[in-house]
């Protein structure tokens, strides 16, 4: 997996101007990582990644598969009522947090639900297209926020960058 879509909240000792804050983080981190934004929030504001909703994938074919096959298995997948899996002993319906799957050439999008006690994972969606984890390259694209809950709580929204047209 990669991700081009990452969240930080954190807790600091004292206030510090957010001025430049953003510019400074930048210089200090290793190539390839950049903060894009800060935003103050409030302390009883719960923690952004309970506040995801959703997940954007990317998922590129190493070894392309026949289109019209792999339009198949993702046309049957999303007519599936349900798709029973098991993951650490317990059994859950994959089929509800799989909210958008399209081929597009050699590459898979994908958008999974984060639910309370059940997250789509792409692995798992990919097991089920028949497709090996191993033959293919992984990258989030994008985090969907729940609404914002009421005044003071995490700002609704989405992160992420959008991949370059091809």
């Amino acid at each position: 997996f990669s991700s081009t879509c990452e969240v930080l909240d954190m807790r600091l000792e004292r206030d510090i101007p957010l001025d430049g804050l953003r510019e400074r983080l930048n210089e200090t981190l290793p190539p390839g990582i950049q903060v894009l934004g800060i935003e103050q929030a409030d302390e009883r504001a719960p923690a952004l990644q309970s506040q995801v909703a959703s997940a954007e994938y990317q998922v590129e074919l190493k070894e392309p598969l026949d289109p019209s096959e792999l339009k198949r298995r993702v046309e049957s997948a999303l007519g599936s009522a349900s798709i029973l899996r098991e993951r650490r002993g317990k059994k859950y319906d994959l089929r509800p947090l799989v909210e958008s799957l399209e081929v597009l050439g050699d590459t898979i999008e994908m958008r999974l639900a984060a639910r309370e006690g059940a997250t789509g994972r792409p692995e798992e969606v990919l097991d089920v297209l028949g497709i090996a984890f191993e033959e293919t390259r992984i990258e989030r694209t994008r985090l969907i926020f729940r609404p914002l809950l009421s005044k003071g709580e995490i700002a609704s929204g989405a992160f992420g960058t959008t991949p370059p047209a091809q």
